[in-house]
């Protein structure tokens, strides 16, 4: 894996590129059934970096972020990346105001990403020391 930067979490594509390498490191699956067989379509509307896939076995559509504690959330997904990074080295009133959010919203991330949920599987594998 290439080495990450600080700096391309600020960026929204090189986080989902980011994303995509890691989380489909042995190529895509459908987070339904397994298949392999998928095709990519398009990007999503709203994100011009979230890729859309569609499941040739199930028919099912989903996207880069199915599944995931980031997935159907408002909040840019820089933001849960360096929430991931920093939620042991700042109080969530200083995560807070690094990234311009309520206290009671960087709580419930750090809770959410604390459970363990496939962002967990994804930047665990990341070297941060």
């Amino acid at each position: 894996m290439n080495e990450i930067l600080i700096t391309d979490l600020l960026d929204e594509q090189k986080c989902y590129e980011l994303i995509r390498q890691i989380r489909w490191q042995d190529g895509v699956r459908c987070p339904e059934c397994g298949s392999e067989e998928i095709r990519k379509n398009g990007h999503d509307n709203g994100l011009k970096h979230r890729q859309r896939y569609a499941c040739k076995s199930c028919n099912k559509s989903f996207t880069d972020l199915t599944h995931t504690v980031i997935a159907s959330n408002h909040i840019p997904i820089q933001h849960w990346m360096v929430c991931w990074i920093l939620k042991d080295k700042m109080s969530n009133k200083q995560m807070a105001a690094a990234l311009d959010l309520p206290p009671d919203t960087v709580a419930e991330m750090r809770y959410k990403l604390s459970d363990g949920i496939v962002i967990d599987s994804i930047l665990k594998q990341w070297d941060w020391d």
